[in-house]
């Protein structure tokens, strides 16, 4: 739906509040209220992305990010969580960004904006440009850190990492299947069936 001017007030009162929307002044937020698009996911609805799209912003629940190789095969990419960004990559020319989907892992909501706005409002708010960089910086971050530590762990233990990270998110673990953890993992199913025999709930 549509978030039109006389409703900005009302979109800003009621919107939950995210970790970047919270960088923003109220004049930014009034703005990118006047301009967004909302879309939801439920729990387990895949959703694709080709290399055209929108910029978005979460502003509520949790995302799978992951990507199609080669060979077929699904590879975890992020797991996105509110106040964290999709379509980023679209801001800068001549990037390779392989094309992507992602599977709501709770409720979601997503802020969807036009690109060129966005590239307009990176390019002309200083604060905006400040807030994407912020946020694009705890991304890359927080990744080294998590996806480091899961790569360094033995099957079983990137099972119990994800199952644990998961949990902390409030994701509704009964609608997490084995092959759901074997792709956040990077795992056989035939290790998350034997891990999940001893994993700490």
């Amino acid at each position: 739906m549509y978030i039109t001017q006389n409703r900005v007030i009302l979109m800003i009162n009621g919107c939950t509040k995210n970790s970047f929307c919270e960088l923003l002044d109220e004049e930014t937020k009034k703005f990118l209220c006047q301009h967004v698009t909302i879309t939801y996911q439920t729990p387990k609805q895949i959703t694709n992305y080709l290399s055209q799209g929108n910029f978005q912003i979460v502003s509520e629940g949790v995302l799978l990010k992951y990507t199609l190789l080669e060979d077929g095969t699904q590879k975890s990419i992020d797991i996105i969580k509110a106040g964290e960004l999709l379509g980023e990559h679209l801001l800068f020319d001549n990037i390779e960004y392989p094309e992507y989907s992602t599977m709501a892992l709770t409720e979601v909501k997503i802020c969807n904006y036009p690109i060129q706005m966005i590239r307009q409002l990176f390019n002309e708010n200083r604060q905006f440009a400040y807030a994407l960089t912020q946020s694009l910086t705890k991304r890359v971050t927080k990744n080294q850190t998590f996806w480091v530590k899961l790569h360094s762990l033995p099957g079983a233990e990137k099972v119990q990492l994800i199952y644990d990270t998961l949990k902390e998110l409030d994701v509704d673990l009964q609608l997490i299947t084995q092959e759901d953890l074997a792709l956040m993992a990077g795992v056989s199913r035939i290790t998350v069936a034997r891990a999940m025999k001893n994993i700490q709930i």
